[in-house]
């Protein structure tokens, strides 16, 4: 989404009534990471949508898991059916 969508989509979540013994985790396009990690209670925790396999490099476009922790996100999405059949990762 846009910037402003995802600025109301947060509010929502932060006025939520949330249940206490559950993990709540969201994953925003990697562009809005920081963004919605400063936006967002603490209950709620932020979620890349891919990784990297590599320590960094100069692999254009990928983000490594020790960048994603470098700014705090501690979960990633991995395994997305797209990437599989239509770029042909295994």
């Amino acid at each position: 989404g846009t910037k402003e969508f995802i600025t109301k989509l947060v509010s929502d979540l932060n006025s939520a009534k949330l249940e206490p013994d559950v993990d709540v985790v969201v994953s925003p396009p990697f562009v809005y990471i920081d963004l919605v990690k400063n936006s967002l209670t603490d209950r709620i925790e932020i979620s890349a949508q891919n990784s990297w396999v590599g320590k960094g490099g100069a692999f254009t476009g990928e983000i490594s898991a020790e960048q994603l922790k470098d700014i705090g996100c501690q979960w990633v999405i991995l395994g997305h059916s797209e990437r599989r059949h239509v770029i042909g990762e295994d």
